[in-house]
């Protein structure tokens, strides 16, 4: 039988917070946890608007299209911009880093069966724990240096990943070249132009932290429990796996691809057909993947940044025509507006980027935000300052059963 207690309401800029007066109560949460807030961070997290997310003070759509790798991964781990000296350093490291890793990882990944690259960077990042952390210590020093060289390196894995599977050469990194440009040519096997470069590492600083999502929450409940850097972020690997969360821009770029071919086929322009082909699928209750989100209700700030790299690339304006009536038809359809992954989704079919890196390069980014977030949760190295999340189960399963034996049992 319910009954009711009174509560402390706090007003705060996200909305009401509703504190339980004693302990002795169990607060019983929705599924998927919606609108529960299970910790504080000031890593990132949605303006009170509900219009923009905020970079450690900074709208996403600013740093999004002004800063460079560099100085957007130094902002989400330190905290502020980087100046003249502290930019040079983080990029050496990261430059340096991306270089150095162990031989035997690549000779490990050529016996990995040919699957899907986050399988791959699974891998290797477990890997990476064997050769860094085999005497993991919570000092506030090796735990920025661990999860530079695991923002380094992350990309070299997928890329590693794509080609064995694929072909079997193994582009190797340039430390010459920037983190996004290097980044960029492994993938596509090419050298970028700088238009090419700035487009794609755009993304990568759009996608490089979003509050507590479903990957960086796992990384922050691995690390709860004072695992390695390098086991948190295996973990976060596989929460991002998940079409639910990773993979939408695949899907999205895939309904784009196939609305190209019927529309070959019937003599129109896309940008003319996109309409029709969006209602047909509507009509038959099929999912149309890059619109909606949990935080951004009326329009997602990230898709502006990318409309204007979208514009700059190769058929950038009839994309963008694509883009906005795909939008505009959704939109009235069903009230949804579009969200980064419909936008990143056209920006990787239009560098060359096969299909199936898409989610890969969303890991790319956000391991910044989740080396950032383990560092916190586990206090900069001060544990004390950590708690272990272990929410309460409400179990509805049977009881008083008893054990019959093997040869008794119907």
């Amino acid at each position: 039988m319910a009954s009711k207690i009174e509560c402390d309401v706090e007003e705060t800029p996200l909305g009401k917070f509703l504190t339980p007066p004693q302990q002795g109560y169990y607060i019983r949460v929705p599924k998927g946890l919606v609108d529960v807030v299970s910790d504080t961070t000031n890593i990132s997290g949605v303006d009170p608007k509900g219009t923009s997310t905020i970079y450690r003070g900074y709208t996403i759509d600013d740093i999004g299209e002004h800063a460079d790798f560099y100085e957007a991964a130094h902002l989400i781990l330190y905290g502020h911009l980087p100046n003249e000296s502290e930019y040079k350093e983080i990029k050496k490291k990261i430059d340096t880093y991306r270089g150095q890793i162990p031989e035997k990882i690549f000779d490990a990944l050529k016996y990995v069966p040919s699957t899907h690259p986050m399988y791959y960077a699974q891998v290797a990042v477990s890997l990476m724990g064997q050769f860094y952390a085999p005497d993991w210590k919570f000092d506030r020093d090796s735990l920025y240096d661990h999860a530079l060289r695991l923002i380094a390196t992350m990309p070299v894995f997928f890329t590693a990943a794509w080609h064995l599977s694929r072909d079997g050469n193994l582009y190797r990194p340039d430390p010459s070249l920037s983190h996004g440009k290097d980044t960029l040519r492994m993938i596509i096997g090419r050298m970028p132009s700088d238009a090419e470069a700035r487009a794609f590492e755009s993304t990568l600083v759009l996608y490089m932290d979003h509050g507590f999502n479903a990957s960086t929450f796992t990384v922050r409940v691995v690390a709860s429990t004072l695992a390695d850097i390098y086991s948190a972020i295996a973990a976060g690997i596989g929460a991002l796996k998940g079409p639910l969360h990773g993979g939408a821009n695949e899907q999205a770029m895939l309904m784009f691809l196939d609305a190209q071919a019927k529309a070959q086929a019937k003599g129109v322009p896309l940008d003319q057909y996109i309409e029709e082909y969006i209602k047909e699928r509507l009509a038959k209750k099929e999912l149309i993947m890059g619109f909606g989100h949990r935080v951004y209700k009326v329009h997602d700030p990230r898709t502006d940044v990318a409309a204007k790299f979208v514009q700059q690339l190769k058929d950038g304006e009839m994309w963008l025509k694509v883009l906005r009536k795909s939008e505009e038809v959704m939109k009235k359809e069903r009230n949804l507006p579009a969200n980064i992954d419909l936008y990143t989704g056209v920006l990787y079919y239009q560098l060359g980027i096969p299909i199936p890196m898409y989610t890969p390069i969303f890991a790319m980014g956000r391991i910044v935000g989740w080396s950032s977030h383990y560092i916190e949760q586990v206090g900069e190295g001060d544990t004390k300052k950590n708690k272990i999340m272990r929410p309460t189960e409400d179990y509805k399963g049977p009881v008083g059963l008893k054990y019959v034996p093997i040869s008794q049992r119907k």
